[in-house]
């Protein structure tokens, strides 16, 4: 596999059918410090690889366009052992017309929100719904993007998340709208996903991001019910995270979010959110700098970063470290 992809950007660069195609790797090291706010606790710490990622993607003609990453760390997760599975995405698309296209392959499943559409790589504090959700699945998408290019709305089929083996029977079906009223962006979705055969979860999230000038806050708004409960808004999520650019290279952040799920009691022998479990009650709230060196560019950024929670066992966690991306081709 290594001589496959030394070998493959002089094979691309020699094609004639590959008139745009970009190749890179992504990663990410950091040094974490986890500082007990109780004195039964022990510091913690250590330097860790986050990430190291392939990212490919380009157009075979006109009509057809491929998206491929790969991650090369192994996970710990059980069933993410094998290559393909490590694979977060792998989709061939085709535009039928200026307006609408389709694909199919390994997907993010289409749920709504800002966090949940960044990538993880750009996450350093997170929700319990962001930490738990399985976002990859084979399926297919519809999309529908205005002329002006500022809305696209799709309609996706995969398999379940809650899928633990082949032929299973359980699906997602997700409806999403991306919105851009320029100082106003939306990513909404309305998804009814299976976690066991005829038993759904319906999640409802309002991704909102207001921009002015250099300031940008995102506030997500997400719903997660079954058609067993007593109560629609007792299991939800609300994330904000607020973005300060001080210049090109120098970009600060505040970010706090928490997690509710009253919809049954922690003792319930079937739970309907798999997610965020019954009981829960997660307050996060962090604050951060990243750094740009290399003036007109990201392909390396430095960050630090402080958070906390109310868990149990209480710290402070201190994070700092480096991303890079190596662009072996370009689009």
């Amino acid at each position: 596999m290594v001589f496959a992809f030394i070998f493959l950007p002089k094979f691309l660069l020699s094609q004639d059918t590959f008139p745009n195609v970009g190749l890179k790797f992504d990663t990410r090291f950091d040094f974490t410090a986890k500082i007990p706010m109780q004195d039964s606790l022990s510091p913690l710490s250590s330097f860790d690889g986050k990430y190291l990622n392939i990212i490919l993607e380009g157009e075979i003609n006109d009509k057809f366009s491929y998206n491929y990453r790969q991650r090369l760390i192994l996970d710990s997760k059980p069933g993410y052992h094998s290559f393909f599975n490590a694979t977060d995405w792998l989709y061939l698309s085709y535009k039928i017309n200026r307006n609408i296209s389709i694909s199919g392959g390994k997907q993010i499943v289409a749920i709504g929100g800002f966090e949940y559409d960044a990538a993880p790589i750009d996450v350093y504090l997170w929700s319990e719904f962001w930490n738990n959700v399985t976002c990859y699945q084979i399926g297919g998408t519809v999309n529908y993007k205005t002329t002006d290019e500022k809305h696209n709305i799709g309609f996706q089929i995969t398999n379940s998340p809650f899928s633990t083996q082949t032929l299973q029977n359980i699906y997602s079906y997700n409806l999403i709208w991306y919105g851009n009223f320029d100082g106003f962006n939306s990513i909404y979705s309305l998804n009814r996903i299976e976690y066991e055969k005829g038993h759904y979860i319906n999640y409802i999230t309002l991704g909102n991001k207001f921009s002015f000038s250099n300031l940008s806050v995102e506030v997500d708004l997400m719903d997660r019910f079954s058609e067993h409960q007593k109560n629609l808004f007792a299991d939800y999520s609300v994330i904000s995270n607020l973005k300060y650019a001080v210049n090109s290279k120098i970009k600060l952040f505040v970010k706090a979010g928490y997690d509710e799920n009253k919809a049954q009691e922690p003792t319930a022998m079937f739970i309907y959110d798999r997610y965020v479990e019954p009981g829960t009650e997660h307050f996060f709230y962090g604050a951060g700098v990243e750094y740009f060196p290399i003036s007109n560019s990201k392909d390396v950024r430095l960050h630090a970063v402080w958070a906390s929670n109310n868990d149990r066992l209480q710290y402070h966690t201190f994070n700092f470290g480096v991303r890079w991306q190596m662009n072996i081709i370009k689009k």
